[in-house]
This record gives C-alpha cells, sequence and structure tokens, in this order.
C-alpha cells in the first residue's frame, strides 16, 4: 500500500485532539527514532490504539519498521473507538506511512495475541492475566512503558510470564539523553501554577518515599520555592508547618496518606498547615474529609493507589513520544535476544550504549 497525502482535515483532527502542533509530533516521533536507533523490522508488535497525546504510539512502531503493528482499542470516557481510529489514521497520513498499514481491532483475540514478539502493557492490552499470557510465543516479551519500580500486578500476570519463559522488562526512564523522569519536577511545576501556587517564594512541602520525590523537590527548589521534603505525614499533627502547598508524591505506598486511618486526618492537616492546598501527584488522599475540612485539593475527585492523577502528556507530546519508544526499544532488544535463544532469565538487563535502558521486574 502507497502512502496518501495528509490532508487539511488529519491536521483538524488531531488539532481538535488536542495536538496543538501535529508536524512538531511527527519530528519528535522522527527523531527519537533516529536517538534509540529503534528498529522493529521483522517483528509484530502489538499494542493500544489511544486518543490525543496517546495516538503515538503504534505509529512509532510503524516508522521503526515494524513487520506488523497490531494496535488494540475501545470506547472509553476519553474517545469512542471510531475518534480513535480517526486520529491514528490522520496521524498515520501525516507521517507518510502505508494507507490502513496499521491494524485497528476492538476485539481482544488470542489469534493477535499469538502472533506478537512484543506485547506492551499500556491500558487497551490490559491485562495481560494468564489467560493471555498462555497463548503467547514462548519467544514474546512484554516491555512496560514505566519502570520496573512502578510495576503493578493486576497489569501483567507475572508469575505466568515467567512460569512461560516470558520476560517482563521495565524501562529506565532515566536512560541518559531521555531523561524522562526529570519530567515529573515539571509537571509538579504545572499543577501548582494551575492550583494558583506561584512557587517562586512559596513554602512547599513534598510528601514521597519513593523515587517521585527527590525529583519533584529538587526542580521546585531550581524554580524557587523553600521545599521540604517529608518521607511521611505521622508526625505532623504535633508540629504546625507554615507551607503554601502540600504535593503528596508517593507511587509506592498503597495506604491512605491523608484521611481516615492515614498518617493524618484531613482536620489535623488543616491545623497543622492551615491554608494549604493539596495538590495529588500519586498517592491516596481522601478527597470528601479534605473538602470537609476546608482544604483545597487540586485537581481533586478519588485517586487510587500507583495512579497518577496527572500523566506527562499534560506538558507536551515529547515525554509519551520518548518513553513508549524507549519501551519498544526494550521490547526490540529483548525480542531479538529471545528469537536468537537467549534465555529470558538471562535478560536480567537491557543495555543500548552501555547504559541500562531496560530491567526485568522480579516480583
Amino acid at each position: 500500500m502507497q502512502p496518501r497525502a495528509a490532508s487539511a482535515d488529519d491536521l483538524a483532527v488531531l488539532r481538535a485532539a488536542g495536538s496543538a502542533n501535529p508536524a512538531r509530533i511527527v519530528a519528535l516521533i522522527r527523531e527519537t527514532i533516529d536517538f534509540l536507533a529503534l528498529d522493529l523490522s521483522g517483528l509484530t508488535v502489538l499494542t493500544e490504539a489511544a486518543s490525543g497525546p496517546y495516538v503515538v504510539t503504534p505509529i512509532i512502531a510503524a516508522l521503526a519498521g515494524a513487520a506488523r503493528v497490531i494496535a488494540l482499542t475501545r470506547d472509553s470516557r476519553y474517545a469512542t473507538a471510531a475518534q480513535v481510529s480517526t486520529q491514528t489514521r490522520s496521524l498515520e497520513r501525516l507521517c507518510g506511512l502505508p494507507v490502513d498499514g496499521i491494524e485497528i481491532h476492538t476485539e481482544r483475540t488470542p489469534a493477535l495475541f499469538a502472533a506478537a514478539d512484543i506485547v506492551t502493557n499500556l491500558g487497551f492490552v490490559r491485562p495481560i492475566d494468564a489467560a493471555t499470557v498462555a497463548g503467547l510465543k514462548p519467544t514474546a516479551v512484554v516491555p512496560l512503558m514505566c519502570e520496573a519500580w512502578e510495576f503493578r500486578p493486576g497489569d501483567v500476570d507475572a508469575a505466568a510470564c515467567r512460569a512461560r519463559g516470558i520476560p517482563v522488562i521495565g524501562t529506565n526512564e532515566s536512560y541518559p539523553g531521555l531523561d524522562v523522569f526529570a519530567y515529573c519536577g515539571w509537571l509538579a511545576l504545572k499543577m501548582l501554577f494551575d492550583a494558583q501556587i506561584e512557587v517562586h517564594k512559596s513554602r512547599l512541602l513534598v510528601v514521597s518515599s519513593d523515587q517521585f520525590g527527590p525529583v519533584i523537590a529538587e526542580r521546585l527548589a531550581q524554580a524557587g520555592a523553600a521545599v521540604r521534603l517529608l518521607v511521611s505525614l505521622a508526625d505532623i499533627g504535633a508540629t504546625a508547618l507554615a507551607a503554601d502547598a502540600l504535593i503528596v508524591a508517593d507511587y509506592a505506598r498503597q495506604d491512605m496518606i491523608i484521611g481516615p486511618g492515614g498518617d493524618v486526618t484531613a482536620a489535623e492537616l488543616a491545623a497543622a498547615c492551615p491554608g494549604a492546598t493539596v495538590i495529588q501527584f500519586v498517592g491516596r488522599v481522601d478527597p470528601t474529609s479534605l473538602t470537609a475540612a476546608g482544604i483545597h485539593l487540586y485537581p481533586g475527585g478519588e485517586l487510587g493507589p500507583r495512579r497518577m492523577a496527572l500523566t506527562l502528556a499534560g506538558l507536551g507530546p515529547r515525554p509519551v513520544i520518548e518513553l513508549h519508544a524507549a519501551g519498544l526499544k526494550v521490547g526490540e532488544i529483548a525480542a531479538r535476544a529471545r528469537l536468537a535463544g537467549k534465555l529470558a532469565v538471562d535478560l536480567a538487563e537491557v543495555r543500548l550504549r552501555g547504559h541500562i535502558l531496560g530491567q526485568t521486574v522480579t516480583e
């Protein structure tokens, strides 16, 4: 199939879906593929077709030369399957790819999974449960579009994968030259601005026991804030802390941080930090009791454990493109190793140019 030229309608479709400058997205995809030397020739990739900033993943795979790109989608609160298909086709044409070269499916079938060398862990592909794993090729690999320590067991049945010798490999978001994880600091900065916290000269508390905390605290300090990094809020009730905002950024914890049964109740927090805004970056807080205590919560709403309130896509297209391309590169390296006969247990690390790009999930 020959490429068909993109039209003004294609640009309009992508802009309506939130892409301010579709031409820049194409340039970023090509630039990132070149940086990673991403080459999926001869490999079949099963991933998702999604909307808005997440339209890029099957396009990346196709531009990297994948022999077959299978993209699963369905209706969601973000877009209908038909809208997703339209956006994908528009970007496909804008990139000069063959017409309808990417397969878009609305039904998960065993045959689709059985064909794949690389199966991503993205939303419309999940869950990759034991029944799904049973139908995969013995040489298939599952790269995660996140770090190994961010692995969520409900997304992929790691035990079933291990039993079949299928590696589940996280992506190093701090790989030199990508530095995707650093965007977390910028996202926290944006969330504070959106919550009308000026940052410069502001007094900020960052609550985190994992890697999010130091990255966010460093960025906010560089932006002119007085920042204090706390591992927990367990002792906050005993001391009044002057703060303009408190950023909850604890991915590792699954229990309540602010609210009934948490480190502090909303009433205790209101007494300790009067007038402070609570920013939900990641980690469980109780919106109902915070609102009742008169505490401004941003962005608000119920947030489950290990779920970011906003994603890096809120900053622009580059973080999504870089992370998903890096995840596909992890998949490429691991898939070629498995096809060459290398055992899954020997893929504890996936390296690119001497640096770790991926690490096998062991839990």
